[in-house]
């Protein structure tokens, strides 16, 4: 198979891909994305032709270059490299490599406390209403940043008076649709950011709830920078104080999705079922993960038992 044809290859995989299986955009995307960026390496390379007998040594170089030269760490390696073996599957090439081992799974799940995730909003210059309702919204939502950034004003009611209220999260991670809630004060925040991008007859360029200055969605690297910002920022401020904290090293959007997890299984006591619906996890397993990290509840609970 000659390089220069698989980008032809690729965009005809990825159009089956997207209609018969299926999958959300941001899926497609990232399947998009991981064999543009290999159809790159090979040409930068000057390979320009693969075949049964040169692949899988291609491929191994290729894992070596984006741990050594792209610093990738391995869980990124391996969901990269998945998505190229898909499409390479397709091609009929004999594929026999084995990703590098992830040990990421068995490390500890980085979270923060409630007291923690304040220390941050305290951070958030007042009148930066917006970013202040990024950071809230992820923490007592836990959706995923992808997921936010696709939200728009007709998946709530912003009109709604209720404790609790509906979110509908459309094409979600694997297309599927889920409701999450948000309490009564987050919709306040909602409501107040967009009153103040609409004041003096301003109209939103779009739909979507979360836009940046030009008016354009936030994209979920645009999100990412925000919430890193701020840890930065909670991190210097605090050190002002001679109060040591790492929030730089902790705080990202999928962090608050874990604090939001744990707050609820640990501190709230929510049924890990109805908890595993709330995540979107098909799985429970994958939610048994974080019911298993608070060690602090551990002790305070160990702390209780009386010894005959």
């Amino acid at each position: 198979m000659k390089t220069d044809e698989l980008t032809g290859k690729l965009n005809k995989y990825i159009e089956r891909r997207e209609i018969l299986n299926n999958l959300a955009k941001s899926t497609i995307k990232n399947y998009n994305t991981s064999n543009k960026l290999f159809i790159s390496y090979l040409i930068s390379n000057n390979i320009n032709d693969i075949n049964n007998d040169n692949i899988n040594n291609i491929l191994e170089n290729y894992m070596i270059y984006l741990k050594k030269e792209k610093t990738n760490s391995y869980s990124s390696i391996n969901k990269y490299l998945q998505h190229i073996i898909l499409f390479l599957n397709t091609l009929e090439l004999a594929i026999n490599i084995q990703l590098p081992k992830d040990n990421s799974k068995n490390k500890k799940i980085k979270y923060l406390k409630p007291e923690e995730i304040q220390e941050v909003i305290n951070s958030i210059p007042k009148d930066n209403i917006r970013d202040r309702t990024i950071i809230q919204t992820l923490y007592r939502t836990g959706l995923r940043v992808s997921e936010l950034a696709n939200l728009t004003k007709q998946n709530i009611d912003l009109n709604a008076t209720e404790k609790t209220i509906v979110i509908d999260v459309k094409d979600g991670k694997g297309g599927k649709d889920r409701t999450v809630y948000i309490d009564h004060d987050t919709l306040k925040l909602i409501n107040n950011m967009i009153y103040k991008r609409t004041r003096k007859g301003k109209e939103d360029k779009n739909d979507y709830l979360f836009i940046a200055r030009t008016g354009n969605q936030l994209q979920t690297r645009d999100i990412e920078r925000i919430v890193k910002k701020y840890a930065i920022a909670t991190d210097k401020r605090l050190a002002k104080d001679g109060i040591k904290s790492n929030h730089e090293n902790k705080l990202t959007p999928h962090t608050l999705r874990h604090s939001y997890t744990i707050y609820l299984l640990n501190v709230a006591k929510r049924p890990i079922n109805e908890v595993q619906e709330l995540l979107g996890h098909t799985n429970i397993t994958t939610t048994q993960i974080y019911s298993k990290v608070d060690n602090e509840t551990i002790k305070k609970g160990y702390d209780k038992i009386e010894w005959d």
